[in-house]
């Protein structure tokens, strides 16, 4: 005879708020990949393994970022960082096509390396606060609830 918990199947459920993070998981990586093959002009590398390693890499990074993408609350932040870090690239390459690539465009670069690495510590924060936390709060109640009982 079954038991009831034979006859249940888990299946993952999804919910509304896991669109953005299958959007990450399939549009980053992509875009990415995009932005690297434009910017390092490897367009001509057909058959050779540095494509292959390059799109794997990103594949992964974008899935782990998708799968928790969840956890992040504060995503008017994170879109305002990545606004900031897009409009930093922009004018970055305008000043390229115009030919005044000096000043200006160092400090725009450098400001691009400081965003970025101010969306990252806001991501990976953000995963520990809302993601990490909660786990670990959880587990310790259930071992203070069975240090009770005990």
């Amino acid at each position: 005879m079954m038991g009831r918990a034979a006859e249940r199947t888990d299946t993952m459920r999804f919910k509304r708020s896991d669109i953005p993070g299958m959007v990450v998981a399939v549009v980053g990586p992509v875009a990415l990949f995009f932005v690297l093959l434009e910017s390092y002009q490897l367009w001509s590398h057909h058959g050779s393994p540095i494509l292959g390693i390059l799109s794997v890499h990103l594949a992964i990074g974008g899935g782990l970022l998708g799968g928790f993408a969840r956890f992040i609350k504060a995503r008017d932040t994170v879109l305002g960082l990545l606004g900031a870090l897009v409009l930093c690239i922009v004018g970055v390459l305008g000043l390229q096509a115009s030919g005044n690539d000096d000043t200006i465009a160092s400090i725009l670069k450098i400001l691009a390396i400081i965003i970025f690495l101010i969306l990252n510590v806001v991501v990976v924060w953000q995963i520990l606060v809302y993601g990490l936390n909660p786990i670990l709060v959880r587990r310790d109640e259930r071992a203070a609830a069975a240090q009770e009982q005990a």
